[in-house]
């Protein structure tokens, strides 16, 4: 009892050493992607039972078009604002009312080319269903940005409060749609309620001022710094959506919808392993952009704790997808278990590489993120399309997946010269993750011999098997990090 009280009272306050701050921290952004990745990955099995895997394809057209405008105008004003070290207040004001008439502009925008996607992938209900999904740039423009405010002092607890509620109101709205309309438009309706909640919650859950203020000296100062993040998120983008694009066009919207279905499962871990990285190692890394040591000690202490996440799950994710598939969304996409397979690779590797690019970013050299994303980006345009064409959707997995473990391995390599991580420091949890993979791989093909022939009861065993053999691998480094951090 003394034990929960103690942990309950440093979860509550909000002061503290930078350490301190990022153990508290990232608990809470642990809590609620735990949270927000259950109630998503709840409504993902729940959408894929209701609905057909070509419309999946078809949304997945959709809010391709939408993130393509979205991205070329991408500002990179949060993460301007967070690496900022002075005029914080009138700098967001200038980045609030710059994002708010930012999406008034896409809104317009994703009306006017609504009509030319439609024709190059000749489905005319694209057409309407890219426009109405235009205004949710509206509502997202109009959130509250003092939520960069807390995000760049590490104080996570009321934002937690805020993701949680916006979460089960968007699992609400988009379960519900989907039970009544069956058809396209209940994503789209979605998507446009997802906005909407996000920008309320903002203001009723979030403290602070927020004004229409536009000083042109801070907005130049903030383009300079993000003109290279806008720069990288259009790389990302591209390298994120040409999978999509080739396979849409080439193979048709129902094998796009079993390769986005494959993607989405695949992507779950990197996925929130970025949002932590992103809302609480970043800030912190920031914060330590003149301390290279101690740089140096939570770079290699975040190496180890992705490393030892990220390549278990990839594993039993790759030996296990037949069994994820059938299980949680049906027969009707046992199709997605191939590319499963083989993307389960390519998360494993994004999630280990995402803590180079946002070191890069807190010293302030967002550039090299972006030149490493953009080579990324023209080894995989020179594979899609004929690995595609060969192989179907498990070439488009092939063509993803080898860039990205490629990118990962030149990472470590810059580390070493930017910051000054040793190889050999840098690449030692991934041997030891390796070698525990094996040894987990070995054990759960072994299993699938002898468990049940239903899948759903299979999984459930397995997944409860790999949770123990990962247990017992990885219990003296958890022991080992935790009294780390626990020293300080």
């Amino acid at each position: 009892m003394r034990l929960l009280k103690r942990l309950y009272h440093f979860m509550d306050r909000t002061d503290g050493s930078l350490q301190k701050k990022a153990v508290r921290s990232s608990a809470w952004v642990a809590l609620s992607s735990v949270v927000i990745g259950v109630l998503t990955f709840g409504r993902g099995i729940i959408l894929a039972r209701l609905l057909t895997p070509e419309i999946f394809g078809l949304m997945a057209l959709c809010l391709m078009a939408t993130r393509l405008i979205e991205i070329f105008t991408e500002t990179g004003f949060g993460a301007a604002l967070i690496q900022r070290q002075d005029r914080f207040e009138d700098a967001k004001d200038t980045a609030f009312t710059m994002m708010f008439l930012r999406g008034i502009g896409l809104a317009a925008i994703s009306y006017a080319i609504s009509p030319y996607f439609a024709n190059f992938y000749h489905e005319p209900v694209l057409q309407p269903a890219i426009a109405v999904v235009g205004l949710s740039f509206v509502l997202s423009g109009f959130t509250n940005i003092n939520m960069v405010a807390l995000q760049k002092e590490l104080d996570y607890k009321r934002l937690t409060y805020y993701e949680l509620t916006s979460a089960t109101f968007k699992f609400l709205a988009a379960a519900g749609l989907a039970y009544w309309l069956r058809s396209l438009w209940a994503l789209v309706y979605a998507q446009i309620a997802s906005a909407a909640i996000t920008s309320a919650l903002s203001f009723i859950m979030v403290p602070g001022r927020v004004r229409f203020h536009l000083d042109w000296e801070i907005a130049k100062q903030l383009y300079r710094y993000g003109r290279f993040m806008t720069g990288l998120a259009i790389v990302v983008f591209i390298t994120r959506e040409l999978d999509n694009a080739v396979v849409g066009k080439v193979l048709g919207v129902e094998i796009l919808g079993y390769y986005v279905a494959a993607y989405t499962l695949a992507t779950i871990p990197s996925d929130y392993i970025s949002r932590m990285i992103a809302k609480v190692l970043f800030p912190m890394l920031a914060k330590l952009q003149n301390d290279f040591e101690l740089l140096r000690v939570e770079y290699t202490r975040g190496i180890r704790l992705i490393t030892s996440v990220a390549v278990p799950i990839a594993v039993a994710t790759a030996v296990l997808a037949p069994e994820i598939v059938q299980s949680l969304y049906g027969a009707k996409w046992s199709a997605a278990a191939p590319p499963l397979a083989i993307l389960s690779v390519f998360g494993c590797f994004r999630a280990l590489w995402l803590i180079n690019g946002y070191s890069y970013n807190a010293i302030g050299r967002p550039h090299i993120d972006f030149s490493m994303n953009l080579t990324r980006l023209i080894v995989m345009g020179a594979l899609i399309v004929p690995l595609t064409m060969k192989y179907g959707a498990i070439g488009a997995s092939l063509a993803v997946t080898l860039p990205m473990a490629a990118q990962f391995v030149a990472g470590v390599y810059l580390s070493r010269r930017l910051i000054g991580v040793p190889i050999t420091v840098a690449l030692r949890p991934l041997g030891v993750a390796a070698v525990q993979g094996a040894v987990l791989a070995i054990v759960l093909i072994a299993a699938k011999s002898v468990v049940s022939a239903d899948p759903r009861v299979a999984l459930v065993l397995l997944g409860m098997l790999s949770g123990v053999v990962c247990l017992a691998l990885n219990l003296r480094d958890i022991r080992t990090l935790f009294a780390a951090y626990g020293a300080r």
